[in-house]
Parts: C-alpha cells; structure tokens; sequence
C-alpha cells in the first residue's frame, strides 16, 4: 500500500499548509507517485487557484494562524468551479477536537501524515474516477 507502484497519474492535487517544509514534503512526493501537484501556503490564493484549474483532491492543513481549513471547505462548495466537488482531506497536528464524518472532509490525516495512507487514499479517488 502507497508504494512507488501505486500511481497518482492523472490526478491533480492542491496542497494547502502555511508550513513550507510540509508543503514541499508533499508535493514532492506526491509528484513522486506521478501526481499533478500545485502547492500554496494560504486558503485564499488556493481557492483562487481552484477556481482556474480543476482538481481532483485537496490536502489543507486545519492549524493555519487564520484558520482557514474549513473556510476553504466551505467556499469550494459554495463555487461553481470545476474544483467544487473536489473531495477535501483535513491535516491536524494532534488527536484532539474530533472531526466526524459528516464535517465535509473526505478523510483526516494526523500530522506527522504517513504517506503511504495518504497515497492510498488518493489513488482510491484515482481509481473511482477511471
């Protein structure tokens, strides 16, 4: 599960996290499973950039000093962008303040994310859409 074998190919991904260490983490190594990835560091200029460009999944970090996971969430449902179905995947740095499954996040990724989920969890959407 999430090897190298596992393919993102054709899958277009934002990833959204005000830390640059995490935001180039992720988007390499999800280019490194043959993702399309666009990294951005703020929720405003990624529902900017999700409003030219579809994709197919989001990864936004929920501890941004504006805390502006869920305002993505909600604005990209509110849109009437290609992107506004995208499925959203929440990144927490701790266990605490459960989320549920009817939040409107796809799934949730506990920091420090393991990646082989991560990329499990995406090559399922991958796989959805074929």
């Amino acid at each position: 599960m999430g090897t190298l074998s596992e393919t993102l190919d054709g899958l277009t991904v934002l990833v959204v996290d005000d830390d640059y260490e995490t935001v180039h983490m992720l988007v390499e190594y999800l280019r490194s499973h043959g993702a399309s990835v666009m990294g951005i560091r703020n929720a405003k200029a990624a529902m900017r950039y999700a409003t030219t460009v579809r994709v197919d999944a989001v990864l936004v970090d929920l501890r941004t000093p504006d805390a502006a996971g869920r305002w993505l969430l909600r604005e990209l449902r509110r849109s009437q962008t290609p992107s506004a179905r995208a499925p959203v995947f929440a990144l927490r740095g701790e266990r605490r303040g459960a989320l549920s499954c009817d939040d409107g996040f796809a799934g949730h990724f506990i920091a420090p994310v393991e990646l082989d989920m991560l990329v499990a969890a995406l090559a399922a959407l991958s796989r959805q859409s074929s």
